[in-house]
């Protein structure tokens, strides 16, 4: 039997619809995720990836810690690893992420002078692979990581959120952010859990009605 176009297309991959929320940070940001995640629904249907500037040498607590904040699992992300959706991925120290259709590819973090560009670099093939699935946080943190890549989210129909500069304890990274014009919203953490737990339940409905959202 032949297909139509349409009907290909309804058909979609198995996580075609899922959303990918990429947190990214580092001065600071350890307090933002604790908060996001003890206010985050844990059955959003979307999935959570960490992708914080740490040592590369240092040993990381933050799935230790974290895994106490919320009901999702909470793991290192491991090379080749499926997203899934409802789970929280923290990127290893020393390591950088992309995505890679429904898989994780990691390799060694490369460190150009200055501050990591991990966040970024993340984004970007978020964009790509999630389009107007990929959804950026950018918290608290020096510098400037994630905001080169904030275009290539808007321009693919992801959303862009900002911490509130007041409510982060280094605001560089959320000023950066908004001034390249693509922050569709400032929130601070609790408001930031509220409207992923609306944008969960937003989807879901959409899925729910519509065969082959995505």
């Amino acid at each position: 039997m032949i297909m139509r176009n349409d009907e290909t297309a309804a058909i979609g991959k198995p996580d075609d619809h899922l959303s990918v929320v990429c947190f990214g940070a580092s001065a600071g940001g350890f307090e933002a995720y604790c908060t996001i995640l003890s206010l985050l629904p844990p059955n959003t249907g979307m999935a959570y990836i960490i992708v914080h500037h740490q040592p590369a040498d240092g040993k990381s607590l933050l799935v230790d810690i974290l895994a106490r904040k919320t009901a999702m699992p909470v793991v290192l992300v491991a090379d080749g690893e499926n997203v899934k959706a409802d789970h929280v991925y923290v990127v290893p120290a020393g390591m950088q992420v992309t995505m890679d259709g429904e898989v994780f590819r990691l390799s060694p973090l490369v460190k150009p002078p200055g501050w990591p560009k991990n966040i970024s670099i993340f984004l970007k093939s978020l964009a790509d692979d999630r389009q107007k699935r990929a959804i950026a946080v950018i918290l608290s943190g020096f510098d400037s990581d994630g905001a080169a890549a904030l275009k290539s989210i808007k321009e693919a129909g992801g959303l862009v959120f900002a911490q509130k500069f007041q409510t982060a304890k280094q605001p560089d990274m959320p000023q950066s952010a908004v001034k390249t014009g693509c922050v569709d919203r400032l929130l601070s953490p609790p408001e930031i859990a509220a409207q992923l737990g609306r944008i969960g339940e937003e989807r879901a409905r959409l899925k729910d009605q519509k065969p082959g959202f995505g």
